[in-house]
């Protein structure tokens, strides 16, 4: 079981709030936890206005979960993502790849939300999953198949999951990333998400 601390944006910088951090990390490792990564917590409103959207790439709704489970297992296979990393640690890409399609299905979104992306001559791309948790809307997941990575496509990614949950009446947009993905963080700025709070998550050591 994790431990999460929910820190405001740019804690480090305010000298109280950084002590105040401090104290409950040191509590946090007295009691048997570890640092296991830190996350960046974004939040997209309208006043930030829609991402522009490059038009590069074609979506559409896939209902076979195995397409999915097939990509996530090749998007896990060269990852950033301590969580992913963590679970092919402890049980290989069919594992990375399950707790990722868990996640999907226990969010209350509908399940045809969920979105491939290919070139327009058909060479498949990633996918990404508009999402509704308890919380609201949420950037769900992005991912670029490794074989297409370099091109910024990522970024087309997140503009459409943008653009598909605010034309379903989203008021607001919720996404994470871990603060070492610099490039996912990169193109959540581009996109106009503001970083609203930090959390460190802990686990067992």
């Amino acid at each position: 079981m994790e431990l999460e601390l929910n820190l405001p944006a740019g804690w480090r910088d305010d000298p109280a709030l950084h002590a105040a951090a401090e104290t409950r990390v040191a509590a946090a490792r007295k009691a048997g936890y570890d640092l296991l990564v830190e996350r960046l917590l974004y939040r997209w409103t309208p006043d930030h206005g829609l991402p522009e959207r490059p038009g590069r790439l074609v979506f559409r709704a896939e209902p076979d979960d195995a397409v999915f489970f097939d990509a996530l297992r090749r998007i896990h296979s060269a990852t950033l993502d301590t969580h992913a990393l963590k679970a092919v640690e402890q049980g290989g890409l069919d594992q990375a790849a399950q707790e990722e399609l868990d996640f999907f299905h226990w969010c209350p979104s509908p399940r045809e939300w969920w979105q491939v992306a290919a070139t327009p001559q058909g060479e498949p791309v990633g996918i990404h999953i508009p999402a509704h948790n308890p919380s609201g809307p949420c950037i769900g997941f992005i991912g670029v198949l490794p074989e297409q990575r370099g091109r910024g496509y990522a970024y087309d990614l997140l503009a459409e999951c943008t653009h598909f949950l605010a034309e379903r009446g989203a008021e607001f947009v919720a996404a994470a990333t871990d603060r070492g993905n610099f490039p996912m963080a990169a193109n959540f700025t581009k996109a106009g998400f503001p970083v609203v709070r930090e959390r460190l998550n802990f686990a067992p050591a």
